[in-house]
């Protein structure tokens, strides 16, 4: 019995990785089968319900896929169906795939975490903090490459109110023709903050997006089609939305004044079926979910997928660690109120310190994070366990759907 499960365990991955092959008994993995059928129940109603447009689900755990759904629709006007290989923009999901990629330079001793920025961005070099008042004073510290990556920069977005603010969302990020002239202009405006002293999420990755074409001499869809996708066999990850996969491309949905769906960005004229030449480190990649089931499980394998290895195990342990104790977070309690709630932030993804805190299900050492679509991941290598839900809807927070799928799949597991 013992071999044959060993045997099972061994096929599914390699089917995998071929491709999406769900296992017909999950609860040889720990997995409830019946208990998945009130996770599909629970969030086919948000589409019933016309509060989304399609959803789709993925769980993989002890190396097997035990459960993938697809539900609703790609374009509701055209009733058109959501596919195995739909394409879904990942917005902030692309940050960690930023963040491995510069951590493989960190591997090849290409800089040291605890370098100054301005020593290869030299534009950053002497950075000008605004306090709460409008008032403008020179930072005694320097940002360091580890604050871009644990988001301790200083460096916020154009989120919020108030001028500092609004610095942040005239720089019109969508609109710049590369990272040098999109970076250069981030490094003109003042800091919310004393470098490492506080929690804020920003642009710091975008700016790690640029360091890797600094260091690499690259460009960033070049580097990490190289170094990241290539290798993993991620066919579907990209920064710009070719022709002959228009059809793929899923519609994003937002909701008018009576709470009714309506288009946020169609195919037909989005910024991801132009000509991209903006390549942007904090959001700007589309990806299926197979894909980000692949990268997903290079994370929860220590850095290695199959016969690739991306980064080493010591690597993934520095990554997935918390780094922000004892640090403050600079906009208080909030949606992104890191660290805070049984959460802390690692090298480019959340961690959870304290499950009871969060007070949901989880476990300690989970890490992930989630994008402004509503796409969403979490690793949790205690229980050998991968979760992902793709969606395509801004603003989504007040449907809870992340909370809910999260408790669904932990409800799920049976050993």
């Amino acid at each position: 019995m013992r071999l044959a499960l060993t045997s099972l365990l061994l096929f599914s991955t390699i089917s995998f990785s071929q491709k999406l092959s769900v296992v017909e008994n999950p609860e040889l993995y720990g997995v409830s089968k019946s208990r998945l059928k009130t996770l599909n129940y629970v969030l086919h109603k948000f589409v019933d319900e016309k509060k989304i447009s399609g959803i789709q689900t993925a769980i993989f755990r002890k190396g097997a896929l035990v459960h993938f759904d697809t539900y609703g629709y790609s374009d509701i006007e055209t009733k058109k169906p959501l596919k195995t290989n739909s394409i879904f923009r990942l917005a902030s999901m692309t940050k960690p795939i930023v963040s491995v990629a510069l951590m493989t330079l960190y591997e090849e001793g290409k800089f040291h975490l605890d370098d100054p920025l301005e020593k290869y961005i030299p534009w950053f070099k002497n950075p000008i903090i605004m306090d709460s008042s409008g008032e403008l004073y020179p930072a005694k510290n320097k940002i360091r490459i580890i604050d871009l990556l644990r988001h301790t920069s200083g460096i916020g977005s154009e989120s919020g109110i108030g001028y500092i603010n609004s610095l942040y969302r005239n720089i019109n990020r969508k609109e710049q023709p590369n990272n040098e002239t999109l970076v250069k202009k981030i490094s003109e405006l003042p800091l919310y903050f004393e470098p490492g002293k506080k929690w804020k999420y920003g642009l710091s990755t975008t700016v790690c997006g640029y360091l890797i074409e600094v260091l690499s001499k690259k460009s960033l869809d070049e580097f990490l089609k190289e170094r990241i996708f290539t290798p993993l066999g991620m066919k579907d990850t990209f920064f710009e939305v070719k022709s002959n996969k228009y059809d793929r491309f899923v519609t994003s949905y937002t909701i008018d004044e009576n709470q009714v769906l309506k288009v946020l960005d169609h195919p037909s004229n989005s910024f991801w079926t132009k000509k991209v030449t903006l390549f942007r480190g904090g959001g700007g990649l589309v990806s299926t979910t197979k894909d980000y089931l692949i990268f997903s499980q290079m994370l929860l394998n220590n850095g290695k997928y199959n016969n690739t290895r991306l980064l080493g195990r010591k690597t993934i342990e520095l990554m997935t660690s918390d780094h922000t104790i004892s640090t403050p977070n600079f906009d208080g309690k909030g949606l992104l109120s890191i660290p805070n709630f049984g959460k802390g932030f690692g090298l480019g993804f959340s961690v959870v310190t304290n499950p009871a805190e969060t007070k949901m299900l989880n476990s300690r050492g989970t890490f992930g994070w989630g994008g402004a679509f509503g796409t969403y991941f979490q690793i949790d290598p205690k229980e050998q366990l991968i979760y992902i839900m793709m969606i395509q809807r801004r603003p989504y927070n007040e449907l809870k759907l992340r909370e809910y799928f999260q408790n669904l799949v932990y409800q799920s597991l049976i050993d």
